[in-house]
């Protein structure tokens, strides 16, 4: 007899997957996934499961707890969830979800920057729009028996790319914050050959350094510090590979302080020394 799910109205599912040890070690793969029609008490509470979820509504809603958080997602509105965390869901009205389990190796980093980004895991329809196709392949491919491996991961793989796309920058910060940022980015540009700190570049947006720090990294999602190093590395690059000028030539006309500065910062960012960096160029 099969088992009552309460609140569970009509079901298209479950479909359960094994993914093969190729899809384990390399891919993103699906567990298994359903399309419900809820209605109250619907409920799950979850305190461990070895995956991870999307929900997608179709019609009403749903109600989340996630990391202490409370939030309902509505019609054309998608959720991720990570199960290895408590998670607690719920109807109260009718509703309708696609819904599906999945894993990979390296989905943990790219949820973590998702919340991170998003602050919930909860997306409203303009993403939700732009994810439905990937949705909906994935449902549809899952029902049958000789599905492609490689065609999921891919699927699952734009569904998290369009998660973690930043926000547009107006939607996040005032017009005035982003022309500071920009004349911060520009100053940089102009100036990192020199021994600039970023309290010097706060100061040249008239921004304190806590506030400027902070407004950079929540706009640029970096540090000031890493953008700015970036930006005297990636010269760096240019000049090793381009001229015979010396290590320590190179470094300061880069803006580092020292020549050794800059070997362990150049050795950090490419596992390559400097020197070792120009001898594979040369070969070329």
């Amino acid at each position: 007899m099969p088992k009552e799910e309460k609140g569970v109205i009509w079901k298209d599912g479950i479909y359960f997957r094994s993914a093969s040890l190729f899809a384990k070690n390399n891919l993103f793969y699906v567990l298994w996934g359903a399309t419900y029609n809820l209605d109250a008490p619907y409920r799950v509470k979850r305190s461990y499961m070895d995956a991870y979820m999307l929900q997608y509504i179709t019609r009403g809603e749903v109600h989340f707890e996630l990391r202490g958080q409370h939030f309902t997602a509505s019609e054309n509105e998608f959720v991720l969830l990570d199960c290895h965390e408590p998670n607690h869901y719920w109807a109260e009205i009718p509703a309708q979800v696609k819904w599906f389990h999945f894993n990979g190796n390296t989905i943990k980093p790219i949820l973590e920057y998702i919340y991170k980004l998003n602050g919930n895991g909860h997306f409203l329809s303009p993403k939700a729009f732009k994810i439905d196709r990937y949705v909906d392949k994935i449902m549809e491919t899952i029902k049958i028996e000789d599905e492609n491996e490689i065609f999921v991961s891919r699927n699952i793989y734009n569904i998290l790319c369009e998660a973690a796309t930043p926000p547009l920058a107006s939607t996040i910060s005032s017009r005035e914050n982003m022309i500071a940022i920009n004349r911060a980015i520009h100053f940089m540009q102009e100036n990192f050959h020199r021994q600039i700190m970023i309290a010097d570049i706060a100061e040249h947006v008239n921004f304190s350094l806590f506030y400027f720090t902070r407004l950079f990294k929540k706009v640029m999602l970096t540090s000031p510090h890493l953008y700015l190093l970036n930006m005297r590395l990636v010269y760096t690059k240019k000049l090793l590979c381009e001229t015979s000028d010396s290590i320590e030539d190179i470094a300061k006309k880069s803006g580092f302080q020292s020549s050794s500065y800059f070997i362990r910062a150049f050795k950090k960012a490419t596992n390559l020394t400097p020197s070792k960096f120009r001898s594979i160029f040369s070969d070329l």
